[in-house]
Formats: structure tokens, C-alpha cells, sequence
């Protein structure tokens, strides 16, 4: 989460929302007091596009629509309509093989695939539909349909009142979602050391010694207990000199990098109204981009008035050779992308990139068992914990609950000594 001010817009470096009802981030909002602080999703992001065939398209969200719609064929509409009748199958497998044995191809290429991309920026037919979309997965096993038990839920939300908290809702805040960080670092000055980083964690005496570098100089600290709250690339790089076995696994998982490309137009400049959240890509229609946020529509203040913002994201699984290109060239091909769906009519105003050389995890077939091998060797090291994106999900919401989680492992852990030092007192 990082999000900065440029000239009147509001750029998000990474992650862009919230999605509510979310027990642990609201809780952690609250607790900062920043509950004033969040803004909710525009009502005028109403839709969703997709492309198909080169241009965008709205996709209505209600079943009975969704499945009726015509932007998929009549034989693909025939074969959704199937789904309840599709034998279960309990073992994990790829995204992409879950979606077309109950679905079809046509509903991967066109609405799956751009949504994975989106999320994850991945590729369905590398991710293990149990650790990407363990809903789907669970509606399968206990309802025998993936229809079926979405329609019984989304009857159970209708009949809830608009301010239900059920409702799932995306949220930010006024000044981004870096907002969240920043409160936290300044609730915890004095107890938290920003701008060092840890190089290696050891063994020593009955806990750890890390190695931590600030500018050019290295120093040796102890602890009882060591938190590791990093990606899994940055965590196997640490843990290395402590457990081989824990650090390859960490290694293992892919994260394949990944572009942001900010743009601000003239609001004049830009011919579709962008009445919508954004629009996803499928790999099928060989676009440059996995898809576009329309910023300024989905939360109010990212743009200067009579401006719009876009946030375009480019490379992932898909193609991560683009997301590696210099700026300029990524900006050239965002605005590529604008110019062709929503009818770019100038050039913007503002631009600017974020390259992430290792971006989202990709969980893959074999992502259950690594977790159950990481698991494993922490659990031989008294005191250390591990957290991060990579274990239950990438959303903000899951990774807040992640490490809520974690701390709560960690107090648990130091439960007991401090009951034997109240005792020896």
C-alpha cells in the first residue's frame, strides 16, 4: 500500500481497495481512528467491462442476467446452464480446468481469464482454483453447484437492507490507502524502526540474532522471537542461514513482475464515460494491458476537477516481458490501450510508472503442499512466524486478517514464559 499526490492526483502504487465487510481491517481502522477518514465506492462505478472482440462491454452482474446476456454465445449460455448437473469433483486443480468442466471454454476466456489477470495478474491455467478461489471449490463440495449455491446466496443479500453490513462493499480513503500504513508507523513511533533492512535472521542462544543495514552500516540484534512479514522472495533471502528447506520453498513461489501505469487526462479527452470501477482484458483478445481502474470514478478526489485518472496495469503471467519495458514505453502503451477502448482523443496530462520487478504470488497446483512444508519447518523454530501474501490470499483485506493471525500466534507463544516469571515474582 502506497498511494502519493500528483498535481491534484492521487496515484495508487499498489494496492487500490478494501473490500468490506472485512472483521480485521475495519477493527485495525477503527483502533487508528481513521473510520473519518474512508471513502466508499462511487455509486457512478456501476458497471463492469470486458472486451470482446475489441471493444468494451458491460457485463450485468445478477444471474438470472449474467447468464442470459448476450455477450456470450447461445451455445455458451446452453452450457453454463448445465453447471448443476456436472458431477462433483473433490481434488484440487488448475483454475482453468475447474471453469471449463463446469462451464465451458467460453465463460473462462471471456469473463474468468481477464478476471484472474486482474486479481492476480496471473494465468487460471497455472493456479490451483482451491488456493486462488476457495469459494468456488467450496460451493462444488457443499452444494453440489457453483449456480446453485451463488443464487441462494445472492437471494439471502437481497433481502437485506441497504446498510447491511453482508453487503460487500470496496472502500479507501480519502488520501489513498497508504493512508493505513502511514497511521500505523506513526502509532508505533518509538517502538518500530523504518528504513532498516534485515539481511539475514541466525540461531543464537535460546533465540535469534538479525542482521539489519541502515545506509552503509551493519549491525547484530537479538531476540526472543523473530516475525518474518515479507514477500515470499524477500523471506527465503533471510532465512536461507536459518533452514534451507523453509527458504527453497519460499523460493519456489513464483511472482512474476508487474507494471502500474498512472495516467491523467482532460475529462473532455476522453470519449467514454467511464461509468464503471474498470475494464479487464482476456489473454485471448491479445491486448497490451491486463485491464484499467477508472480511478476518479471509482473514488472521489484522485483527480483534479474537469480531469479523470486511469490506472492501467500491464505484464503479470501474461506477458511479464512488458511490464519490464522503460517507462515511457509502458505509458506509451497504456495510452495506447486508452486511445483504442475509451476513446482517447489527446494525450494525458500526467503519467507516471511503478515497476514491481516480483509482484502477486501465484499459488500453482503444488501451493497446499509448499504452505504445509513451510508450516512444518517454522513450527521447528521456536518463536519464528511467518506471514505475508502469499499464505491465504493477496487481498488487503485477507492479508490484515493474515497478520492479525500471526500476532496472535506470537502473544500465545510468549504466554506461558510470562506466566513463569508472574509465578517466580
Amino acid at each position: 500500500m502506497r498511494s502519493e499526490r500528483i498535481g491534484g492526483f492521487l496515484m495508487e502504487y499498489g494496492a487500490n481497495s478494501i473490500v468490506t465487510p472485512a472483521p480485521a481491517a475495519e477493527a485495525l481502522v477503527t483502533q487508528l481512528g481513521l473510520d473519518p477518514e474512508m471513502v466508499t465506492r462511487s455509486a457512478a462505478a456501476r458497471r463492469r467491462y470486458l472486451v470482446r472482440r475489441g471493444r468494451m462491454r458491460s457485463l450485468p452482474l445478477q444471474p438470472h442476467r449474467f447468464l442470459l446476456s448476450d455477450f456470450f454465445s447461445l451455445s455458451a449460455r446452453a452450457r453454463m446452464l448445465m453447471e448443476p448437473f456436472i458431477p462433483v469433483r473433490h481434488d484440487d486443480e488448475t483454475v482453468a480446468d475447474f471453469v471449463r468442466r463446469r462451464f465451458g471454454g467460453e465463460l473462462l476466456e471471456y469473463v474468468v481469464d481477464p478476471l484472474v489477470g486482474g486479481l492476480f495478474a496471473g494465468n487460471p491455467a497455472q493456479l490451483s482454483v482451491c488456493a486462488a478461489f476457495p469459494q468456488l471449490k467450496r460451493l462444488e463440495r457443499c452444494a453440489g453447484s457453483v449456480i446453485g449455491g451463488v443464487i441462494k446466496s445472492r437471494l439471502q443479500h437481497a433481502v437485506r437492507p441497504a446498510g447491511d453490513p453482508g453487503r460487500r462493499v470496496l472502500k479507501s480513503f480519502r488520501g489513498g490507502l497508504g493512508t493505513l500504513p502511514h497511521s500505523i508507523a506513526q502509532h508505533l513511533a518509538g517502538r518500530v524502526f523504518l528504513g532498516h533492512r534485515v539481511e539475514a535472521v541466525q540461531h543464537w542462544a535460546d533465540g535469534y540474532r538479525v542482521k539489519v543495514r541502515r545506509g552503509n552500516g551493519a549491525l547484530w540484534t537479538t531476540a526472543e522471537s523473530v516475525i518474518v512479514a515479507l514477500p515470499a522472495y524477500a523471506a527465503a533471502a533471510i532465512l536461507c542461514e536459518l533452514d534451507q528447506r523453509i527458504a527453497a520453498a519460499l523460493a519456489e513461489i513464483h511472482h512474476p513482475p508487474l507494471a502500474v501505469v498512472f495516467l491523467g487526462y482532460c475529462a473532455q479527452s476522453i470519449a467514454h464515460p467511464l461509468d464503471g470501477v474498470g475494464v479487464l482484458t482476456p489473454a485471448i483478445e491479445q491486448r497490451s494491458v491486463l485491464g484499467m481502474l477508472f480511478s476518479s470514478t471509482l473514488f472521489t478526489g484522485r483527480a483534479p476537477p474537469d480531469h479523470v485518472a486511469l490506472t492501467a496495469f500491464i505484464g503479470g503471467a501474461r506477458q511479464p516481458q512488458l511490464a519490464l519495458l522503460k517507462p515511457r514505453e509502458l505509458e506509451a502503451l497504456a495510452h495506447s490501450e486508452v486511445r483504442q477502448l475509451l476513446g482517447g482523443r489527446a494525450v494525458p496530462v500526467m503519467a507516471r510508472t511503478r515497476c514491481w520487478s516480483q509482484g502477486l504470488p501465484q499459488p500453482g497446483l503444488d501451493h497446499a503442499h509448499r504452505i504445509r512444508e513451510i508450516a512444518a519447518g517454522a513450527a521447528e523454530h521456536a518463536g519464528l512466524f511467518l506471514t505475508g501474501n502469499y499464505l491465504s490470499g493477496v487481498s488487503a483485506a485477507t492479508c490484515i486478517q493474515q497478520g492479525l493471525d500471526t500476532a496472535r500466534r506470537a502473544i500465545q507463544h510468549f504466554a506461558p514464559a510470562r506466566a513463569r516469571r508472574r509465578v517466580v515474582a
